[in-house]
């Protein structure tokens, strides 16, 4: 069976490093952007819809240009797409059937992928 990734969870990632790098504290980010830290941890994680508004929100808040997050979430989907073992698929089009890689386990298999790559 392959393993699915979303869209939703390849934005979440990118905002979550994005996030670290800065040097952010999730609840602090959550604070300056007026949504709960349980809200923003859902986003990250792929398990929440991300809006257009709140994107452009976190984007703000960040100090990045949206198309910054898209573009390298895209730029990971592109990778992945190349691997016979993990598809991107909508959160509809998963629903409740095979394997989702959230978090970690996506900066891991993006490494890998981009790594392969060079």
């Amino acid at each position: 069976m392959n393993q699915l990734v979303t869209y939703n969870s390849l934005v979440g990632y990118e905002l979550e490093k994005t996030r670290k790098q800065l040097g952010i504290e999730q609840a602090d980010l959550a604070a300056i952007c007026g949504i709960s830290q349980p809200v923003l941890s859902r986003l990250e994680r792929g398990k929440a819809s991300i809006t257009i508004d709140q994107l452009f929100i976190l984007c703000s808040a960040l100090g990045v240009p949206p198309e910054q997050i898209v573009q390298r979430a895209s730029i990971a989907v592109d990778a992945i797409q190349k691997e016979d073992s993990v598809e991107v698929k909508t959160t509809k089009e998963i629903g409740t059937t095979g394997a989702l890689l959230t978090g970690a386990a996506i900066g891991a298999v993006l490494t890998l992928l981009l790594s392969k790559n060079k």
